[in-house]
């Protein structure tokens, strides 16, 4: 089935790129690409994307305001395109580009977990490849990773980008005003940092808990992203023809909470075929940027339909599945005082237990966030965030529930805070998240230092350190899962 999706999505792509290699038309982010000027290359590409958390403190607004970036105004009105030469610069922008990374990294443990055997966390030997061909109105972008992983003993590989993007001008007139991305990709949106409301795209937790860098957070599917553009509004729609999952804990690093057994286990499980869907899940996000007196306000209307991306019901033997989900949401970004203020909400319906009284299949709930950030001092930023989970129907929940005691609470509260400091020129970058929940009275702190003294390569550490009073809360679950970590990194 995989095999097939993929397929399709690469003939299409190769039928786009047939009739749009001749036309001198470019999508949005080619146009940035092209205006920074870099020279062709056929070698190392400086500074290759190494995502570190220091980039995620500005994530969620800042993937908006690259989209966004010059369409709110009129200069990038008909007129003005059509007095562009795109033709001339078309003919120097086609080029290719290869640049990758190996890296080694390894962690441990800070305490016993008499759950899993191994005290190892992470030991991976990787090596990423990225590839970029770009065309005179379209490009070809390829990033796959191919790694051993030393604590499951076995070789993992994942593509996470193969994709052609474009503009859609050779359909007509039209098609100037929209962009298309087809193939397998890393998606996101949204204000939140390191929560996620109404980005609903694949996560990645058992990298994200071991101390692998912050990119592979966010997982790959094999998606169509179409982007439309207009005066009045952007819109971007993405269907995922085949429902993919959060990759989550399973029990073969990390172990976690069972009301059943009344314990943590690591059973290593998976979720059977006949309890994943092979439907298809569909993603609306409209946003547009106002101009105002205190500066650019960046607004958004949210839409999913498709399942919860962890397997969170259970089937009549007690199997985990994944169940339906719907939902709608809305975020606003804009300046307050010195820094940037963030709100966003989302309501997740449970289509197949709209009234609570099945205890086998998650309840509705609406999702909160404000959040804040700014410098506090030269090379200095610090952020906040208040999020809260309100589940509907809740004493339907505790009536009809076998475990009532370990449910969640109604409304469950989590602070965050993040400081980030940059020295020595930006090259060595110290990092600290604090997640703190009131009402379970447990939490996670992610902090990591990393130094890169060139663009050829990286050290950095940290540690992933989890604390709580009663064993069945969120973060108090993951206590012997505390971790230390390392990782080199050298680009090529």
């Amino acid at each position: 089935m995989r095999g097939k999706k993929l397929r399709g999505l690469a003939l299409l792509a190769a039928a786009l790129l047939e009739t749009s290699v001749s036309l001198p038309v470019y999508s949005q982010e080619l146009k940035n690409e092209i205006a920074k000027d870099v020279p062709v290359k056929t070698e190392q590409v400086d500074n290759p994307e190494a995502t570190s958390e220091d980039d995620w403190e500005d994530e969620g607004w800042s993937d908006d305001n690259l989209e966004n970036e010059g369409w709110d105004d009129d200069s990038w009105s008909d007129d003005n395109w059509d007095n562009e030469d795109w033709s001339e610069q078309g003919k120097n922008a086609t080029a290719y580009t290869f640049s990758g990374f190996v890296e080694l990294a390894a962690g441990n443990r800070v305490a016993n977990d008499t759950t899993v055997a191994s005290s190892s966390t992470l030991r991976d030997a990787r090596v990423q490849l990225r590839a970029d061909y770009t065309l005179a109105a379209s490009k070809l972008s390829f990033r796959g990773d191919a790694w051993y992983d030393g604590v499951k003993h076995q070789r993992e590989f994942q593509i996470r980008e193969l994709a052609w993007q474009g503009n859609l001008a050779a359909l007509g007139q039209w098609g100037n005003a929209f962009d298309l991305k087809i193939g397998q990709q890393v998606l996101t949106w949204g204000t939140g940092d390191y929560v996620f409301l109404n980005d609903l795209f694949p996560k990645d937790y058992q990298s994200f808990f071991s101390g692998r860098d912050d990119e592979y957070l966010k997982a790959p599917s094999a998606s169509i992203k179409l982007s439309g553009y207009w005066e009045a509004i952007n819109i971007d729609v993405v269907v995922t023809p085949e429902f993919e999952p959060d990759i989550g804990i399973t029990g073969e690093v990390f172990s976690f909470f069972s009301p059943q057994a009344d314990e943590n286990i690591a059973p290593a499980y998976t979720v059977s075929n006949e309890n994943t869907p092979s439907g298809s899940e569909v993603a609306l996000r409209a946003h547009r940027t106002f101009s105002s007196s205190i500066g650019s306000i960046e607004a958004a209307l949210y839409g999913y339909r498709g399942y919860t991306k962890q397997p969170t019901a259970v089937d009549e033997l007690g199997a985990p599945r994944y169940s339906r989900l719907n939902a709608i949401g809305a975020s606003v970004v804009m300046p307050l005082g010195k820094g940037i203020a963030n709100a966003e909400y989302a309501y997740y319906r449970s289509v197949e237990d709209s009234e609570g009284t099945d205890p086998s299949v998650s309840n509705s709930q609406s999702r909160f966030l404000l959040g804040y950030s700014q410098e506090v001092m030269a090379n200095v930023t610090g952020a906040v965030q208040w999020y809260t989970e309100a589940i509907q129907h809740h004493d339907s929940l505790l009536t009809h529930s076998l475990y009532p005691e370990y449910e969640q609470e109604a409304y469950r509260h989590w602070v965050t805070g993040r400081i980030t400091w940059q020295a020595w020129r930006q090259t060595l970058t110290i990092n600290s998240f604090l997640f703190y929940s009131p009402t379970d009275n447990d939490g996670y702190l992610k902090a990591s230092a990393s130094y890169s003294p060139t663009d050829k390569w990286q050290v950095r550490g940290g540690v992933n350190l989890f604390s709580g009073e009663e064993t069945h809360t969120f973060f108090a679950q993951f206590e012997d899962a505390s971790n230390v970590y390392f990782a080199f990194r050298y680009f090529y």
